[in-house]
């Protein structure tokens, strides 16, 4: 057990300075406190500082001690070291959304669908899958490094694969800028699954891996974009956040009939640049999720997905590699790579508290 409890608060205004902060949790009648063992660290997490306020609120689910700084949420696994709920033993494993932090209170609902959600007050109003919570049966110490690395960024891809669908039926390309994010290579895989035309958009030093991992149905530089047809029907599919770059691609591409923003991997590159052809859209992952649960139902979504991933991660041992870092400076060193675009594609960061 982690003699010492803490969170790594960030400040909203200057994402590159963290600070760790000493935690005194107790947890009172029907609570629990979940010990946080391992967690990934990836692109996905700087989305969630840099879109941390409205509309997506990602700040509210793990309140700091100061307005002005935030916590940063991360996927992965914890053991329930204290529990107060007739819902949750001690010593159970979960998987789910955590702080950046070595513990989390919950307040846990009645068991549903193998697991249960946070009923904690602050987090009612909030996307609910992000509220979720589930045991890991079957799941193995090597896996849980995949999982927690993938599971959130593939549960995007796969459900923004489908959102897809019509275009992939209408023959659109569908071009992804950072065509090495993680999240962009789960949707990539969709999307070939399905018969889809994916083009990835990648940095020159990326493109070898990118083209590596065969998601892709043509990998070009973003020196290259000029090369494609103007007048072939596209979709945009950005996960970069580079303003530059997106009027390049909209400038360019005249059949352009759809442009999805998905993530920020280039958040420090804005633009106020006026857009030509459609006008951008948000695309947030747990509405879709949501909806198709609504559609098809808990169990057979979770069949659905966890089949489709269990395929996905069968391709990693040929182009990932993960890396395991430790403590307060792990997690921040980690966090500042990511930040600053100093690492590699092929390498996946794991954090333990």
């Amino acid at each position: 057990m982690k003699m010492t409890r803490y969170a790594i608060e960030i400040d909203r205004a200057d994402l590159s300075r963290q600070e760790k902060v000493s935690l005194n949790l107790t947890a009172g009648e029907g609570e629990i406190i979940a010990e946080i063992e391992l967690a990934s660290i990836t692109s996905n997490n700087i989305t969630y500082a840099v879109m941390g306020g409205e509309p997506f609120n990602y700040w509210n689910f793990f309140p700091a001690s100061d307005p002005a700084r935030g916590i940063v949420p991360l996927w992965g696994y914890a053991t329930i070291s204290e529990s107060r709920s007739p819902h949750v033993a001690e010593g159970s494993r979960l998987f789910g959304y955590w702080p950046s932090a070595t513990h989390l209170k919950l307040l846990p609902g009645p068991a549903k669908s193998g697991g249960f959600t946070d009923l904690a007050p602050h987090r009612q109003g909030l996307a609910p899958v992000y509220n979720s919570y589930r045991p890991t049966p079957g799941i193995t110490p090597e896996t849980e490094p995949l999982i927690a690395l993938f599971q959130p960024l593939y549960g995007t891809g796969f459900v923004l694969a489908q959102s897809l669908g019509s275009d992939i039926a209408a023959g659109r390309s569908i071009l992804l800028t950072s065509a090495s994010a993680k999240t962009a290579l789960a949707t990539a895989f969709n999307l070939q699954r399905a018969g889809g035309m994916a083009i990835g958009l990648t940095s020159a030093a990326n493109r070898a891996f990118v083209e590596n991992t065969g998601f892709y149905a043509q990998v070009l530089t973003y020196e290259e974009l000029e090369s494609l047809d103007p007048a072939t029907p596209s979709v945009l599919v950005d996960f970069a956040g580079n303003g530059a770059l997106k009027a390049r691609i909209h400038r360019h591409l005249k059949s352009l009939s759809a442009s999805h923003i998905v993530g920020d991997t280039d958040w420090a590159a804005p633009s106020d640049e006026p857009l030509e052809g459609p006008p951008p859209t948000l695309f947030f992952a747990p509405t879709h999720w949501a909806d198709r649960i609504r559609e098809i139902g808990q169990q057979a979504f979770d069949h659905e997905l966890n089949s489709s991933m269990a395929a996905f991660l069968a391709t990693t041992p040929h182009w990932l590699t993960v890396e395991t870092h430790s403590g307060p400076k792990g997690y921040m060193d980690s966090f500042n790579r990511l930040l600053s675009n100093k690492l590699p594609p092929n390498i996946g960061l794991v954090w333990k508290p």
